[in-house]
C-alpha cells in the first residue's frame, strides 16, 4: 500500500454518533464528559463548539493544568463573571470550596442568572485539586442560569462518587464509550488523512488503540514514519513517535516552555531562537498536542505531553533546570506575571533578581498560598546579609509577609538584621529614614492592641517618612475580620473612657500614615460603647456618622462593624425592617470584601444575632461546632467567635463542655487582651454552674464578670443573659447596677417580641409589588435605592415567610 510522506496538517473527523449526542448539551444545565485524556474530549468539544454561532451562543472556556487550587478558583470565578458578575463576586469572596463554604457556594450557584444561550466549558477538570469535586459538580448542576449550559470534561469518576450527580436529573452524562472510534469511524478517519487501511491493518490498529483518538493519531504518524504500527502502551507511543521524532533543538524547546502552565507566542519565541513565524509553525506542527487559546492569546499543552515533559525535565541536570527557570523568570517578569516570576527566580536560585524587583507588601502578600509560603520563609531565613545590604528596600515588604504568616517571633528576629542593614547600606539619609519609618509601621502591628504603644510607633514612622507609608494598602481590612471595634480595643477594666479618648487622639496620625486606612474606627468604638451602656440614641447617631465616614474612604471592614451595631440596635428598638436591612447590607458588604481575613465576618455577625433571635439553626455550621482555628480566623478574631460558640453550648445545655472550654477561652482572650469574650465567658459559666447545682462557683464568676464591666458601665452582656443570672444579682452588685441591667433586659425582651413575627415588612411588600409589575431585580434595586444582592436577600425572606419557592408564583399571586 502506498504511504503518504506526511499526514495532512488538519484532519477533521469525529465519530458521527458522538457529534449527534453532543447536540443534547443544549437540553441540560450541565454535561459531564468522562473519559481519559486521550479519548479526544477536547478536540471533539472544540469541533462541536466551532459549529455554533459564537454571537448567538457565546462560549467561555478554560483548560485546567498545573494551577494551584487558589489560582483555579480565581479562574472559575472569572468564567462565572462573564455570565453573572454579581454571583462571581460573591463566589470570589466566599472563597474556595471547603466544609465551611460549600453550603454558601451552593446557594450562590443557585442564584446565577443567565438569560442568553451560553456555554461554559471546564476542560481537564480533574486537574483542579478541588475539595469534594463531585459534591461541587452536584451544586454546579443546580445553577440558576436558565439558558446556561456548563460542560465539564474530566477523567472518569468512581460510580459511587458521582451517584448524587446522576440522581439529580440535571446532568447529561457522556462516558468513554461515546468518544471511542468504531471501526467505521477509524476507517473514515485514516482515509481522511490520506491513509486507507486494509482489513487486517484496521483490525490491528483497533486492537492497539481501542478506538482512542490520540493513540489512533500517534499510530498514524508511526505508520507514516516506519511503515508499521507501534506495539505498546501510550507512554511508549509518546516516547517513540512524538519524542523520538524531535530534533535535539526541538526537544530543548519543548522542555523549556513546559515550565509555564500556559505560554504566549513571544515567550515561546524567546526559547526557540526562531522568528515569530518559525516558532508559530513549530507549534502548529504539533497542534494535536498543543492548543492555541484565541481568547487569551496563549498556548496550552495536552495533559499527556505536559506529564511526559515534566518527567523529562526532572531528569535534567540541576544547573540546566536553573538556567531554564532563570530565563522563564525574566519572561514572566516582563509579562507582569508576578506569581511565576517569584517561583521561577526562586527555583533558579536567582534571589538577587527577586530582591531587585520593585516589591511592595501588597504584591508579596497577594502571592502567599500553600505553595509559596515555604518559599517566602526560606528566602527570609537564608538570604545572605551582603545581598540584603545591596537591596535594603525589599526587606520590610518581605518581612511584612512574616506577619501575614503569623511568624511574629521570626519577624522580631529579623528586626535587628533589618536595622543593621539599613545602617550599613549606601543610600541617602532621607532614604534610610524612609526605610526606618516603614519598619516602625511594621513593628506597630506587634503592639496590637495597645492603642498608645501602636500610636507611638505610628508617630515615629510619620516623622521619619514625612508623609504616607507604602507598606499599608488602604484596600486591606483593618479589623482582622472582627465585626466589632470595641471587642478589639477594650483591653483594661475601668479604662474604657480613656481608651475611647486614645482612639480619638491617635487614629488621625495613623490615617495620615496610611491614607485613611481604618477611617471611622474611633467613631464605631464609641458608638458600641454607648450601645453596651444602653444609650441607644447616641449609639445610632454615631453609627450612621461612622458608616458615612468609613465609606468616604472605602473602608468596608469599618462600615461592616457599623452595620452590625445597627442590627444590634434594631433588636433593642424592635425594628424588624432595620434588622433585615442591616442583615442584607452585612451580607452584601461581605461579598464585596475580597480579603481572606473578612471571609468569616458575616458568619460571626449573623451567628451572634441569630442566637439572640432564637434561631440557632442559622449559625454557620463551623461556628456551631466550635471549629475555631487558624485556618478560618487569625488569633486576633478567634476570641470573638468563642462568644458565639459559648452561647451555642449554653443553649444546648452542654454545661460541662462549656466549663471545660472556659479556661481555654480566658487564656486566648488574655493574649492582647480582649475583655468582651472574657466577660461573656464568665457570664456563661455562671449559668452553667447554676445548672449543675454549684451556686458558690456561679457567684464567684458573676462577681468576676461584674468587676470587669461595671466600672466601665458595660451592661448589655448581662441584659442579654438576664434570665440565667437574675437570681444571683442581689448578692453580687448594688441596686443601681441591677436596675440598669433589668431595664436594658426589658428593652431587649420587648424589642425581640416585636421582631420575632412572621409578617412581611413594608420593604418586602414593596419588593412584591414591583415583582408583580414585572420589574427585574436590577430595576427593583434602582427604584428602592438598594443593591441587587439586597433585593435577593429580601426575596429569600419572602420565600421563607410565605412558603412560595419561585418568583413566578409571586408574579401570578399564588401565595
Amino acid at each position: 500500500m502506498p504511504r503518504p510522506r506526511q499526514l495532512k496538517q488538519d484532519i477533521r473527523y469525529y465519530p458521527k454518533a458522538l457529534m449527534e449526542r453532543l447536540e443534547n448539551i443544549k437540553s441540560y444545565p450541565m454535561t459531564l464528559l468522562e473519559a481519559d485524556s486521550g479519548f479526544g474530549k477536547s478536540t471533539s468539544l472544540q469541533h462541536f463548539f466551532d459549529t455554533r454561532n459564537p454571537e448567538a451562543y457565546p462560549l467561555y472556556q478554560h483548560e485546567f493544568h498545573s494551577e494551584t487550587s487558589a489560582e483555579a478558583w480565581k479562574i472559575f470565578c472569572g468564567l462565572i463573571a462573564a455570565v453573572d458578575k454579581e454571583s462571581a463576586e460573591r463566589l470570589s469572596v466566599i472563597g474556595m470550596p471547603d466544609e465551611d463554604t460549600m453550603p454558601e457556594i451552593a446557594q450562590t450557584i443557585q442564584g446565577i442568572s443567565c438569560d442568553r444561550e451560553t456555554f461554559l466549558l471546564l476542560d481537564n477538570f480533574q486537574l483542579w485539586e478541588l475539595y469534594r469535586p463531585c459534591e461541587f459538580l452536584t451544586y454546579l448542576s443546580s445553577h440558576g442560569g436558565e439558558k446556561l449550559h456548563i460542560v465539564v470534561a474530566t477523567h472518569p469518576y468512581v460510580k459511587e462518587e458521582r451517584g448524587g450527580l446522576i440522581r439529580s436529573g440535571l446532568l447529561y452524562l457522556l462516558q468513554e464509550e461515546a468518544f471511542a472510534f468504531s471501526k467505521e469511524d477509524t476507517d473514515a478517519y485514516y482515509r481522511e488523512a490520506g491513509l486507507p487501511l486494509t482489513g487486517v491493518q484496521l483490525e490491528e490498529v483497533m486492537r492497539l488503540t481501542d478506538g482512542w483518538v490520540m493513540a489512533l493519531y500517534i499510530q498514524m504518524d508511526a505508520f507514516v514514519r516506519a511503515g508499521k504500527f507501534e506495539q505498546g502502551g501510550m507512554t511508549a507511543l509518546m516516547q517513540k513517535t512524538f519524542w523520538g521524532g524531535l530534533s535535539e533543538d526541538e526537544k530543548d524547546f519543548f522542555l523549556e516552555v513546559s515550565i509555564f502552565p500556559t505560554f504566549t507566542l513571544s515567550q515561546a519565541q524567546a526559547f526557540s531562537g526562531l522568528t515569530m513565524e518559525g516558532t508559530e509553525n513549530r507549534l502548529r506542527e504539533k497542534r494535536f498536542f498543543i492548543r492555541y487559546d484565541r481568547e487569551n492569546s496563549c498556548y496550552t499543552m495536552h495533559t499527556q505531553l505536559q506529564k511526559m515533559l515534566e518527567e523529562k525535565f526532572a531528569l535534567l541536570p540541576e544547573e540546566r533546570q536553573k538556567e531554564i527557570y532563570l530565563k522563564g523568570g525574566g519572561l514572566a517578569e516582563k509579562a507582569g506575571d508576578r506569581m511565576n516570576t517569584l517561583r521561577f527566580y526562586y527555583r533558579a536560585g536567582a534571589w538577587e533578581r527577586l530582591y531587585a524587583m520593585p516589591l511592595t507588601s501588597y504584591d508579596i502578600a497577594d502571592t502567599i498560598d500553600e505553595t509559596t509560603t515555604p518559599m517566602i520563609l526560606d528566602i527570609m531565613e537564608h538570604t545572605t546579609h551582603e545581598m540584603k545590604v545591596r537591596y535594603p528596600k525589599s526587606l520590610v515588604p518581605l518581612a511584612f509577609t512574616l506577619f501575614f504568616l503569623g511568624q511574629n517571633e521570626e519577624l522580631l528576629r529579623q528586626k535587628d538584621d533589618i536595622e543593621s542593614v539599613i545602617a550599613e547600606c549606601s543610600v541617602s539619609k532621607e532614604e534610610k529614614n524612609a526605610m526606618r519609618g516603614e519598619l516602625e509601621l511594621l513593628l506597630s502591628f506587634l503592639e496590637y492592641n495597645r492603642i498608645d504603644a501602636m500610636s507611638g510607633r505610628h508617630r515615629r514612622a510619620l516623622k521619619l517618612l514625612g508623609g504616607p507609608a507604602t507598606l499599608i494598602n488602604s484596600k486591606s481590612t483593618w479589623t482582622f475580620g472582627s465585626p466589632s471595634v470595641l471587642y478589639m480595643y477594650w483591653r483594661e477594666s475601668g479604662k474604657l473612657n480613656e481608651e475611647l479618648e486614645q482612639m480619638d487622639e491617635c487614629m488621625p496620625y495613623y490615617y495620615r500614615l496610611s491614607r485613611g486606612h481604618g477611617t471611622g474606627a474611633e467613631l464605631i468604638m464609641r458608638a458600641e460603647a454607648h450601645l453596651h451602656r444602653g444609650e441607644s440614641d447616641d449609639a445610632e447617631i454615631l453609627c450612621h456618622r461612622a458608616i458615612f465616614t468609613a465609606d468616604s474612604k472605602r473602608q468596608n471592614s469599618i462600615a461592616q462593624c457599623g452595620v452590625f451595631t445597627l442590627a444590634r440596635l434594631a433588636l433593642l428598638h424592635g425594628d424588624r425592617e432595620l434588622l433585615e436591612d442591616s442583615l442584607a447590607t452585612l451580607r452584601d458588604r461581605s461579598y464585596r470584601n475580597t480579603e481572606d481575613l473578612c471571609r468569616y465576618t458575616y458568619d460571626l455577625a449573623n451567628g451572634y444575632l441569630s442566637l439572640l433571635l432564637g434561631k440557632p439553626e442559622e449559625v454557620a455550621p463551623w461556628l456551631a461546632e466550635g471549629k475555631i482555628d487558624d485556618r478560618r480566623l487569625v488569633i486576633m478574631s478567634q476570641p470573638f467567635a468563642h462568644i458565639i460558640y459559648g452561647r451555642v453550648l449554653l443553649e444546648k445545655k452542654e454545661y460541662k463542655k462549656l466549663l471545660g472550654m472556659g479556661g481555654y477561652v480566658m487564656g486566648i482572650s488574655s493574649i492582647f487582651p480582649n475583655l468582651l469574650p472574657q466577660l461573656y465567658m464568665k457570664i456563661y459559666m455562671v449559668q452553667a454552674y447554676m445548672a449543675l447545682g454549684k451556686p458558690k462557683e456561679a457567684k464567684e464568676n458573676l462577681r468576676d464578670a461584674l468587676a470587669i464591666a461595671l466600672s466601665d458601665r458595660v451592661f448589655l452582656p448581662f441584659a442579654e443573659n438576664y434570665e440565667g443570672i437574675k437570681k444571683l444579682l442581689p448578692d453580687c452588685c448594688e441596686q443601681e447596677a441591677r436596675d440598669k441591667i433589668a431595664e436594658l433586659f426589658r428593652t431587649i425582651e420587648k424589642g425581640l417580641a416585636q421582631i420575632i413575627g412572621h409578617g412581611l415588612t413594608s420593604r418586602e411588600l414593596d419588593v412584591i409589588r414591583l415583582i408583580k409589575q414585572g420589574d427585574s431585580y436590577t430595576d427593583i434595586a434602582k427604584k428602592l435605592f438598594m443593591a441587587d444582592t439586597t433585593v435577593k436577600w429580601h426575596m429569600k425572606n419572602i420565600f421563607q415567610k410565605t412558603g412560595v419557592n419561585s418568583r413566578k408564583q409571586i408574579e401570578n399571586g399564588n401565595f
